[in-house]
């Protein structure tokens, strides 16, 4: 399990590299930059992206939000401000803990869907994951989002705030509750979180080892583990594979089966009650 972490940081780096130079040079720059932007969920842009955002779907089906984990640059820079926590005094050994979902997700996506339907495509231009890099690539690069903003009769600048408020946005929630921005926010998120919540690979808790040391729950950037009930909010889990690789007692897998209560102390219960 500790290559799937190593593999997926790898992964997460050099698609954010590759992001930075497709939005700021030009997808042209390198092949690697226009894998990384053909490989991006982009719903406003969906007659160009469908292609992606079905296989993004089968992975989601498959393995759950690896979107998130790897591919999203957003996600990724989310990270980077969650390493941030150690060099913040007040934050530096604050752990994070489980936190019920948000009611917000929801009610987000539902009014991103409705303007995707009704072609008020300004709100996902400014919610997206990918725009909100291109409208922060606007500072360097104006023609990366020009042609979109002039199209709806708005300056480029009016992108470009609108990705620099974002970036704050994303900046602040990774510090103080780590990937809320993606769980709670990101209307792609939220439609790969109710796939992934049926994942066919998902993330386990086994309760004959879990000793309720608590270290996975500290550690969830999700904050989507409850480890009082060995429990794992799949749907809000972007797969970081944290908790896995730093379970001291080897008790966090990512697995097809689901786990079950410790069966040989509910067989001696059974028996107990018997006589």
């Amino acid at each position: 399990m500790r290559q799937l972490r190593i593999l997926r940081i790898f992964l997460a780096a050099i698609f954010l590299i590759a992001s930075a130079a497709a939005v700021t040079l030009g997808a042209e720059v390198h092949p690697m930059a226009a894998i990384a932007e053909r490989v991006q969920i982009i719903l406003s842009a969906l007659s160009v992206t469908a292609g992606a955002a079905l296989v993004w779907l089968l992975v989601t089906i498959l393995f759950g939000r690896v979107y998130c984990s790897t591919v999203c640059p957003v996600g990724t820079i989310s990270d980077i401000f969650i390493k941030c926590r150690k060099a913040i005094p007040g934050l530096r050994h604050r752990p994070f803990r489980y936190r019920h979902p948000s009611r917000a997700s929801k009610q987000i996506f539902w009014v991103y869907a409705a303007c995707l339907v009704f072609g008020i495509v300004g709100v996902p231009f400014l919610i997206e994951p990918w725009n909100i890099i291109r409208n922060l690539a606007a500072s360097v690069n104006p023609g990366a989002v020009s042609v979109t903003w002039l199209n709806l009769g708005i300056s480029a600048m009016t992108g470009f705030l609108g990705g620099l408020v974002a970036f704050v946005l994303v900046a602040a929630l990774s510090v103080w509750r780590g990937r809320e921005f993606c769980t709670a926010y990101c209307p792609l998120g939220t439609a790969l979180g109710a796939v992934s919540n049926y994942a066919l690979y998902h993330i386990e808790i086994d309760h004959d080892r879990c000793t309720a040391c608590g270290l996975c729950e500290d550690i969830c950037r999700s904050q989507c583990v409850k480890v009082v009930s060995r429990y794992v909010d799949n749907a809000r889990c972007v797969r970081c594979f944290d908790c896995v690789t730093k379970c001291p007692e080897n008790a966090i897998h990512f697995q097809i089966n689901r786990n079950r209560p410790a069966t040989p102390l509910m067989t001696r219960v059974k028996k107990a009650n018997k006589t």
